[in-house]
């Protein structure tokens, strides 16, 4: 089975009316634009800001090699997104590649995963907005320390941004694209510029806990047995987390069965340079005690070490911009999700409208963003659910490790009938991703068997509450979704 190029993308039955009925503006980003939105998703500055502290008190001075180890088994996932997606370019990506692959079931479960944690996150990096924003303008005078110190100033400018980032995503894919250029190239040039100025200040003038670069903190047998692995893995999987945006965007894509997933794999590479640079940058520079001590801290802290005020307010601004961007690219696929499996029949109508002015998914983009508003304030004034949703934040690269891991299986099972025909389908398209999906699962029961399930049972509620809607949607459901065969994809693409 394969989708033909003149079908139209999201070949699924549609929610109410035909798939014609039901689209997203087409033919709108290139190559450029869905790879600017997958770097954009995974947000370097904001990646290393709020992790690089906890994956060095993880696994001390390799940390770059967790780096290395964690970008393979995801690359391998890109390779099998790429595959999945020449198939059958369809919004809700995994979600239906999976439905139509393997078991609706399974699908529907993974879309919902998928939805957990964007929602999760899209609350989780709001109220990062709001405390880096307050921090920014407290650095340059604007706002007293109280102020930037405030639980509710922070909840009140988080949501003021989230409403903003919002907005963007209702009026149009191009003008998120737009958007997306101006806060990648902030987050990169000051990253890349910073960490190269670290490095020719230590060779330069050797600062005081300064030290050369090592060899071994890129070799990963250096890290602590498998619990350093598992523990460090995870952390590293949400480092790359996001890049798979790009493919959920494929309908509203130039070149949809052949650009969004190779963005994604693009992404992945430059990702992997500037996670790589940075890292060994600051731990030539700064002692990786002084980092584990920073938290969240780490980059700005950085930063100060590299140039003094006020050039260094330049880091504050590009996690500022970073967070901000893999905020928006987080609702975005979120809501593309949902569409598809409205669409499909398995998910309430009103997710399927769209608006036909902006021609985007505008009152399910509008639901899950409310679901997130109301996430911020209930963090800022109940601590229980502050507590909760701290273990959420913190064990969310399991939700990522699940999900991609079953894509990964998925893309070698799609394929089962025609790998040995071509060398390149059989490595890139079933044992790399089949390997990189066992591997990101197995990463996840560490994870979860390490933490004790006490501490990961916010998580894993998050991924069992998937059972019991599922089976609601197979009894609710008036679509031909879970009456669906299997299916196996042949090489006619590939011909």
């Amino acid at each position: 089975m394969s989708m033909t190029k003149d079908q139209p993308p999201g070949g699924a039955p549609a929610g109410s009316g035909s798939p014609s009925e039901i689209h997203l503006k087409s033919n709108v980003l290139t190559l450029f634009d869905s790879t600017a939105v997958a770097v954009a998703s995974v947000a370097p500055a904001y990646s290393i800001a709020s992790t690089i502290g906890l994956v060095v008190a993880a696994v001390g001075f390799t940390s770059p090699a967790v780096i290395l180890v964690s970008f393979v088994p995801v690359l391998a996932i890109a390779f099998a997104y790429y595959y999945m997606n020449k198939q059958d370019p369809n919004c809700g990506a995994s979600y239906s590649w999976v439905s139509r692959t393997v078991s609706p079931y399974l699908g529907w479960v993974n879309g919902w995963v998928q939805v957990c944690a964007s929602v999760i996150f899209c609350t989780s990096a709001s109220i990062l907005i709001g405390q880096n924003t307050l921090s920014f303008l407290n650095t340059l005078g604007v706002v007293s320390s109280a102020t930037a110190g405030s639980i509710y100033w922070t909840a009140l400018v988080a949501s003021l941004w989230f409403i903003l980032i919002t907005w963007i995503c209702l009026v149009g894919i191009r003008a998120t694209a737009n958007f997306q250029w101006v806060l990648v190239a902030i987050e990169y040039v000051a990253v890349i510029i910073f960490s190269v100025l670290a490095v020719i200040k230590v060779l330069g003038s050797h600062p005081k806990g300064s030290t050369g670069f090592h060899i071994a903190w890129l070799n990963p047998f250096a890290l602590h047995g498998v619990s350093g692995l598992a523990s460090g893995a995870v952390l590293g999987v949400f480092f790359f987390w996001g890049w798979d945006t790009s493919a959920n965007l494929n309908e509203e894509s130039q070149e949809a069965s052949e650009n969004p997933g190779l963005a994604g794999i693009n992404s992945m590479f430059l990702l992997l340079i500037v996670f790589l640079i940075n890292n060994i940058a600051m731990q030539m520079l700064v002692p990786s005690s002084v980092i584990q001590k920073q938290g969240g801290n780490a980059l700005y802290y950085f930063a100060q070490q590299v140039l003094p005020a006020p050039w260094n307010y330049i880091m504050l601004l590009a996690i500022l911009t970073s967070t901000i961007a893999t905020t928006q690219t987080t609702l975005l696929p979120a809501s593309r999700i949902t569409l598809a499996m409205a669409r499909d029949k398995v998910f309430p109508k009103v997710f399927a409208s769209i608006n036909k002015n902006w021609l985007t998914p505008a009152y399910g983009t509008i639901i899950l963003a409310a679901l997130a508003f109301v996430g911020i304030w209930l963090t800022t004034f109940s601590s229980s659910v502050n507590n909760v949703f701290g273990n959420l934040i913190s064990q969310i690269g399991i939700l990522v490790a699940f999900y991609y891991g079953v894509t990964g299986i998925a893309s070698a099972w799609a394929y089962r009938k025609v790998l040995t025909q071509k060398v390149s389908l059989l490595i890139f398209a079933g044992i790399l991703p089949f390997l990189g999906g066992v591997f990101l699962l197995w990463i996840g029961y560490q994870v979860v068997v390490q933490a004790g399930f006490s501490a990961s049972l916010p998580v894993l509620i998050s991924i069992g509450l998937g059972i019991p809607l599922v089976i609601i949607a197979r009894f609710t459901s008036k679509g031909e979704y879970f009456k669906q065969k299997a299916v196996a994809y042949d090489m006619s693409l590939f011909e």
